[in-house]
């Protein structure tokens, strides 16, 4: 009779701990978006990524190690867009986060929802460098111009170098008034003084459009050549010559 109750005893601990087991690990899978599946003939289970965007062979067997696998402070990160005619590297990011420790020791679930807003998900991970992608359906801005886009979760006007990439920032500010309430004249340069007055991207999620084109980019169309780039087009495009102009484009969201 002892003996019986020993074993209820031990297969209850059994069952328990089993039952314990089996919880954990369907959470840890939700948690970093793994599914199970089996590995080919083999009489055993694999973990694979869900979050796939390549439908080879290769990229189905995905192991759980690259969706696992964490940055260090060594680790290098590359930010590119992908627009329908060329590649542009955003410098602005690639020089934010590689000063800082923001995305060190991040899985890549972990990196696709903290950069999401801005647009990039992760490409290719490996121990000593992580490359971040923006796929845009959309045309690239030209060289040498300003333009809207997403930095932090704000508004932010951009400037492209002589290659088209992104070269510098500067986070949208409304109050360009002195002291004494005269307007000052915008300054991309400058940095900005007194209570700030920013446009958050979720302040823009029921605006139809806006966020994505802000985040993906505003040129549909892809410039001809020998085209006039008058005032209208500009601001049909959403590429400007000068920052004040993109300044005053920003705060035209800001009253709408």
């Amino acid at each position: 009779m002892k003996n019986r109750k020993i074993l209820y005893l031990m297969i209850t601990i059994i069952l328990i701990a089993f039952s314990s087991a089996s919880y954990s690990l369907v959470r840890y899978m939700n948690k970093n978006d793994l599914k199970v599946e089996a590995y080919g003939k083999l009489p055993f289970l694999k973990l694979s990524d869900k979050d796939i965007s390549d439908n080879s062979e290769n990229s189905k067997q995905t192991s759980v190690v690259t969706n696992l696998f964490k940055g260090t402070s060594q680790t290098k990160f590359t930010f590119v867009i992908k627009y329908k005619d060329k590649e542009v590297r955003n410098m602005v990011l690639e020089k934010h986060f590689n000063t800082t420790n923001e995305l060190d020791s991040k899985t890549k679930a972990e990196l696709n929802e903290i950069l999401k807003k801005q647009g990039y998900t992760v490409s290719s991970m490996s121990k000593g460098k992580v490359d971040l992608v923006n796929n845009s359906d959309r045309y690239s801005y030209n060289a040498n111009r300003y333009y809207l886009g997403i930095y932090n979760d704000l508004v932010t006007i951009y400037k492209t170098d002589n290659n088209g990439d992104i070269i510098a920032h500067k986070i949208f500010n409304a109050n360009v008034y002195a002291d004494d309430g005269t307007q000052l004249k915008y300054d991309f340069e400058a940095e900005d003084k007194g209570e700030p007055i920013n446009i958050k991207a979720d302040d823009l999620i029921e605006k139809e459009g806006v966020l994505d084109d802000l985040i993906r980019g505003k040129k549909y169309v892809k410039d001809s050549p020998g085209t006039i780039d008058l005032e209208e087009t500009e601001y049909e495009k959403g590429e400007f010559k000068t920052s004040e102009k993109a300044f005053d484009y920003a705060r035209g969201l800001l009253r709408s």
